[in-house]
């Protein structure tokens, strides 16, 4: 193996590294009882560490451990943000799982006090249900800003209805992790505006 295929194989594992902890985020319940994740959330060092290789939608990924300075390095690289993007998602994900421990179990009487108190419990653990799918659309947005200029720069149609469709297939991918009312149905057909290249100006 290669110096740039070694890179490429670190990336790529960085990568799906985000994609699980943006699933962790938005659906932690799936997680409560994976030591394994878990543990791999205590700090950066045991994230990058981590060697998994589980399904997030049914697709299959693969996480290889990396040194963390080689962590930190490759997401400065090649992720939308940074390490410090990384970072907090897995700081978020840790939360999203204490937080649904906390979850207290169906009211019987809703008219004790203790029953209220529990629905109260229960709308706090929903709007913090909104600010993990906030989080996972800000990371979109992000992301989807970070490739723009990919398109705009690209010097033929092709290679510009390429990139647009696979940013709208990644959009589709990561909203997806949300609850169904913040997810966006995927596009089967787009068109794709056509637009200059940087440096040309129109004849």
């Amino acid at each position: 193996m290669n110096w740039d295929e070694g890179k490429a194989i670190q990336t790529a594992s960085i990568e799906n590294t985000r994609k699980l902890l943006l699933s962790i985020i938005a659906t932690p319940s799936n997680y409560l009882e994976n030591t394994e994740i878990r543990d791999a959330l205590i700090s950066q060092a045991s994230l990058a560490k981590l060697n998994l290789r589980t399904n997030i939608e049914d697709e299959p990924i693969h996480i290889t451990p990396i040194s963390l300075n080689t962590f930190k390095q490759r997401c400065e690289e090649r992720m939308p943000g940074g390490f410090s993007a990384i970072d907090s998602l897995r700081k978020n994900a840790a939360l999203a799982i204490r937080k649904e421990e906390q979850r207290p179990p169906p009211a019987k009487n809703n008219r004790t006090r203790e029953a209220i108190l529990e629905q109260l419990a229960v709308a706090n653990l929903s709007l913090d249900v909104h600010k993990r799918a906030n989080l996972i659309l800000l990371q979109t947005l992000s992301d989807v800003r970070s490739k723009l200029d990919g398109v705009v720069s690209a010097q033929d149609e092709v290679t510009r209805k390429i990139r647009a469709a696979e940013i709208l297939k990644r959009i589709t991918a990561i909203t997806s992790l949300n609850p169904a009312m913040y997810q966006i149905p995927p596009i089967q057909k787009a068109s794709v505006v056509s637009i200059a290249a940087k440096g040309k100006k129109d004849d």
